[in-house]
Parts: structure tokens; sequence; C-alpha cells
């Protein structure tokens, strides 16, 4: 089972007494190249007999500073990153506040505040990786920390998709321009946000409220599913970051009493742009997004 720390500074677990090796990121949607890099440590951890750890942050470091624009929007809340980290098989999850205080910490001590007390004996990343304020820190820093605290850099490729690297933003780009699937495939999983079912209109349709500001499809036609509720629905979205309207294939019979479920979209539709789509019947089994 997955253990979870928040803002963990010059830490000292009794279960690191041996070691760990550790892999550090944003992984937002955990796409498939956060999960070969997590399925390296864990692999190589369990071989060698050493914890396994990744470190992430929260916020974004890109939606604290505001300079991401649109490419800064979420795929998955906290909880539904933690939940696919772990389910991927690391030990222990640290998160830490990315606020004002946090990115300002140099890159020496991240290595002294934060690396060192988790007794590292390899930590894995991307060719890309950068830490410390203005990332000052980088792959040859950590290598040369390494040599004094005795542990091992090890720094993985990217991987491609169709001849292209898969990134968090790929992904978001696919899901703003409304192509699922290519999201899908990404992610190895639908992408999907949480929230609650807040109020029933009728029989056939529900309204849905998202507890994360999780970037959505534009206006358009997408298959989806509520949580393990099992039937296809459709939905039509009044507000996208605020509510979805959701047309159900069949009577929901069950309430949801305000419960947290998972919407997940499963297919990409036609576009919809300035027009209103009327739906003629529930039997349609369609979404819309509008």
């Amino acid at each position: 089972m997955l253990k979870y720390y928040k803002d963990l500074f010059n830490p000292k677990l009794s279960e690191l007494e041996h070691g760990s090796y550790i892999t550090i990121g944003t992984f937002d949607g955990v796409h498939k190249g956060h999960q070969r890099l997590i399925s390296n440590v864990v692999r190589e951890g369990k071989k060698n007999n050493y914890s396994t750890i990744a470190i992430t942050f929260d916020p974004l470091p890109k939606t604290f500073f505001g300079n991401g624009g649109s490419d800064s929007s979420r795929l998955t809340s906290p909880y539904t990153r933690a939940e696919r980290i772990g389910a991927n098989g690391i030990d222990i999850l640290i998160e830490y506040t990315f606020n004002q205080s946090f990115s300002t910490i140099s890159a020496a001590d991240f290595i002294n505040e934060i690396l060192v007390g988790l007794n590292p004996k390899k930590i894995f990343i991307g060719e890309d990786f950068r830490f410390g304020y203005k990332g000052s820190g980088n792959s040859a820093v950590l290598k040369q920390a390494g040599l004094t605290f005795g542990f091992e850099t090890k720094i993985l490729k990217f991987i491609e998709l169709g001849k292209e690297r898969i990134s968090s933003t790929r992904v978001r780009h696919a899901i703003k321009n409304g192509n699922l699937e290519l999201a899908t495939e990404l992610m190895g999983k639908h992408h999907e946000i949480s929230g609650k079912i807040v109020r029933k209109m009728n029989d056939f349709k529900v309204s849905f409220v998202p507890n994360y500001d999780i970037i959505l499809p534009p206006a358009g036609e997408y298959r989806v599913d509520i949580g393990d509720y099992n039937d296809k629905h459709s939905t039509k979205a009044i507000n996208p970051n605020k509510s979805i309207d959701i047309i159900l294939a069949k009577p929901m019979i069950n309430s949801f009493s305000n419960d947290n479920v998972i919407l997940r979209f499963l297919q990409s539709g036609t576009t919809i742009k300035n027009e209103e789509i009327k739906l003629k019947t529930y039997k349609e089994r369609r979404t819309i997004l509008s």
C-alpha cells in the first residue's frame, strides 16, 4: 500500500535505513512516459530490496508561476495522480507544496534538505529534469552530489508515440483539441475527472460538478461513463468549467447522495461550435458539450 507524506523536509524514515530508489517529477496525467520511469524505479528497487519513492509537487510549478497558459491546466487531481502512482508499484509518495517559499529553494538545499534524508542509492530522472531555484539543478548537479553522498543518477530517455515525444503537454493538447483517443493512447487510461452528482433533474438527467479545475475537451460530442455505473451515458455541459449535465442512457436508480464519483471521457465525437444541439431522445445515447 502506498504511503503518503506531505512537505517532508530533513526526513528520517525508519523504512529507509537500508536505502531508497527515488524518482522526481510533476507526473501530471501519469502518462506512459511517467509509467516507464516509475516502472524502472520499482523493478530495480524490488530487485535490490530498496524502498521506492516518488517526489512530486502541488500545485504544478507551471501553474504557480502562471507562465504555462492553457498548458498549465491539470490532467489529474492530486488524488488521482497519487492513485495512479501507487498502482504502478511505488512504495512512498512525497508531495511538496509548491509555493513562494518552495520556489526559492536552491538546488543545493533541495539535495541537502530533501534528498539526503531519504538515504538515496539511486535517483531516476528524465532527460529534461530541472530542480531548484530557477531550474539551476540538472542531471550534472545530481551526479556531482552523488559523488559526495553516495548515490547514482540514472537518466531515462523519452519515449515516443508516432515519432513524437510522449509528454503531459502533448496530452493536454490532445484533450484541448477533443482528440480523446490520442489522449487515452498517450496515458494508457481514459481522461477522467472526479466530482459530485449534485442534483437529479429527472430520471435521465443529472448534474455533475468537478472537484478540481481539470482540463476538459472543447464543445463537442463525447461518450462518457460514471464510475462503476454499468452503462454508458451522454452528457451536455452547460459550463465545462463548472458543471456538466449528464443525459443517461437508462434511468439512474441509485442515488449518489453527493458522493465522489469519476466521470470518464471514452470517445470523441463531433465538435460543436456556436450552435445548439437538441437531444431528440435519450435513446440516441449521445454526449454533447456545448
